[in-house]
């Protein structure tokens, strides 16, 4: 008896996900087609009510407020991680289009978000740096250095590794935008605890230092800068509107995210 030899399936993996954000088209859809459908399950307790000695305006009201109760976590959740239970089952992310963050109610009832597939593409909330450095962890080598600064143009360093030239005037917020007449560069910095303010802090790069103001953010800021002398570091919390002043390696604390000031070694 000869035995058939049959060549075995060859073995594959799943692509391995873009490195771009890649549109979620159809399960975004039933995302939001799941989302509704659990908004209105309250609805279903309208009948066991209704064959109680409630009255049916009284029927009504409480399963009309368990609706709107429903539908106000969602788009609390929504708006604070853009996420819900039926995204986080999809595993996609819906994000405003202009920022690539977490919408605001205004965003979501105007329309103007993008749901992102999380299993195809690059989660829209995890920056990526500008050249083909990877990001480093918070804890990296940068910030273990921060005595050791250059002399040339001044930088702003995240906590994930992201370095953003300081050429001018610059806000610094979780969707920072300029008031009419302002033309300050924006620096929008991902924050899923809402711990950022809007427009948070405002830095004005000078040639001895670069000047730090709280624009009235809500958890406050606080900045932690060596002295002009390079000695004691000064740590304090800055009032709404203070302007201070910081030197090279100052840290300053922007709710639950860190930034630090600093000098490139090329030359201006």
């Amino acid at each position: 008896m000869s035995i058939a030899h049959t060549s075995p399936r060859p073995l594959t993996r799943d692509a391995a996900p873009s490195p771009q954000v890649v549109p979620a088209r159809a399960r975004g859809l039933l995302a939001t087609v799941l989302d509704v459908a659990l908004t209105l399950v309250p609805l279903l307790v309208a009948w066991p009510l209704s064959h109680t000695r409630l009255p049916a305006w009284a029927v009504w009201t409480i399963t009309l407020t368990l609706v709107v109760a429903v539908a106000a976590a969602l788009l609390a959740e929504l708006t604070r991680t853009g996420r819900t239970p039926a995204r986080r089952l999809l595993d996609v992310r819906t994000v405003a289009a202009a920022s690539a963050l977490p919408p605001t109610l205004r965003e979501v009832v105007r329309g103007r978000v993008g749901t992102a597939d999380l299993r195809a593409g690059r989660d829209p909330l995890r920056l990526v740096p500008a050249g083909d450095r990877p990001l480093e962890p918070a804890g990296w080598t940068l910030w273990q250095q921060s005595n050791i600064v250059g002399t040339g143009p001044w930088l702003l360093l995240l906590d994930n590794g992201e370095q953003v030239p300081l050429d001018g005037s610059t806000l610094v917020g979780r969707d920072p935008a300029n008031e009419p007449g302002q033309s300050h560069a924006l620096v929008a910095v991902p924050d899923l605890t809402r711990s950022i303010s809007r427009v948070h802090a405002l830095l004005e790069p000078d040639a001895d230092c670069v000047w730090l103001t709280d624009t009235g953010a809500t958890n406050g800021t606080r900045a932690a800068t060596p002295s002009a002398s390079g000695g004691t570091v000064i740590e304090r919390w800055l009032r709404p509107g203070e302007r201070v002043a910081l030197q090279a390696g100052a840290t300053v604390h922007l709710g639950d995210r860190r930034l630090q000031v600093t000098r490139s070694n090329r030359a201006a």
